[in-house]
């Protein structure tokens, strides 16, 4: 595979270079803003799955001339579908594009690409109330995602609150595979005086009858992978009307990741979001993703490495302020 990174002062200039490099075929992994020589600039991360080919190298110069001729329009056609596709039409959402906000919730908070900047605020202030899960806690909380997105942080901080409000709380980690999964859970449950059990996935409804006796059980899971597919997921959900999923994402992933991770999910009930890694976002524009489409609402949200300060419940107010801090929202640099 070859990756490679792509700068223009516009996201539809990064994007044609992707396009003229690498091809119709290439993936963009991410996208953001990035200051370079005093002014900003967007970074496309691009990769495909093989070389592009070079051009073929024409002995005549008359039939090259042509086919240069030929190959100048077809990139002036894909340019001229791209801005009527992807870019905005006006300088607003050109910056909120530049910053990370996804192309398809411009769309869906601009009509027809139209927008200002009282519309948009008004509009997000008004979609980010149903952004929130506002549903009372099951009494078993499983915690998925991908690697490395802090799961078994969020879930040891979810543990400290519950417990600092009076809550009987236990721990069960089916994470038994992972190296030095089972001595970082176990170094937390140690400082926090937890109980906390080890079980394979597919013990998973027996260890929640030797845990019966607690408020809340939280669950720690291998990141989601062929050897720990959704099927167990399923087999979970059925093991108890009292087990519900948490999916847990970065607040800096590209939202091609999420759409990547919710299909993956597709057909699941999965409950709510976890948010983490909010301290890592320059800007809150890649923020933007949780309006997408499909997506459950958000219960919780991680902002620092502190237990139990740096996690707190989700509400509508708190997430509106995530969305809008150091969002720009007037051009700042010279054209």
């Amino acid at each position: 595979m070859k990756v490679q990174k792509f700068r223009a002062r516009t996201s539809v200039e990064a994007l044609a270079k992707v396009k003229e490099t690498l091809g119709e075929d290439a993936v963009i992994l991410s996208t953001r803003r990035v200051r370079e020589g005093g002014r900003w600039l967007y970074e496309m991360t691009a990769a495909i799955d093989f070389e592009p080919p070079e051009p073929e190298v024409l002995t005549r110069k008359r039939e090259g001339f042509s086919l240069v001729l030929r190959e100048i329009e077809d990139l002036k056609g894909l340019i001229r579908g791209l801005k009527a596709s992807l870019k905005p039409r006006n300088p607003l959402g050109e910056i909120l594009l530049e910053q990370g906000v996804p192309v398809e919730v411009l769309k869906i908070f601009g009509s027809n690409g139209d927008l200002n900047k009282e519309v948009f605020l008004k509009k997000v202030s008004d979609a980010v109330a149903e952004r929130v899960e506002t549903r009372p806690f099951s009494r078993v909380l499983v915690f998925i995602g991908q690697a490395g997105v802090g799961k078994t942080t969020s879930l040891i901080k979810l543990a400290a609150r519950l417990g600092c409000a009076g809550h009987q709380v236990a721990l069960l980690s089916l994470d038994t595979v992972r190296v030095g999964a089972k001595e970082q859970i176990s170094r937390y449950a140690e400082l926090l005086d937890l109980p906390l059990e080890f079980a394979r996935p597919e013990e998973f409804k027996e260890a929640l009858e030797i845990l019966k006796k607690y408020d809340y059980v939280l669950v720690d899971t291998p990141a989601l992978s062929p050897s720990f597919p959704e099927s167990y997921l399923v087999r979970f959900l059925k093991a108890s009307s009292e087990v519900s999923l948490h999916l847990v994402l970065r607040a800096t992933d590209a939202a091609l990741a999420i759409r990547r991770v919710l299909k993956r999910l597709q057909g699941l009930a999965v409950r709510s979001l976890v948010i983490t890694h909010l301290e890592a976002l320059e800007t809150s524009g890649p923020l933007y993703w949780i309006f997408l489409p499909g997506l459950p609402p958000v219960s919780f949200l991680s902002t620092g490495d502190q237990v139990p300060e740096d996690f707190e419940r989700a509400t509508p107010k708190r997430l509106l302020g995530l969305l809008l801090r150091n969002l720009e929202m007037e051009e700042t640099y010279a054209a």
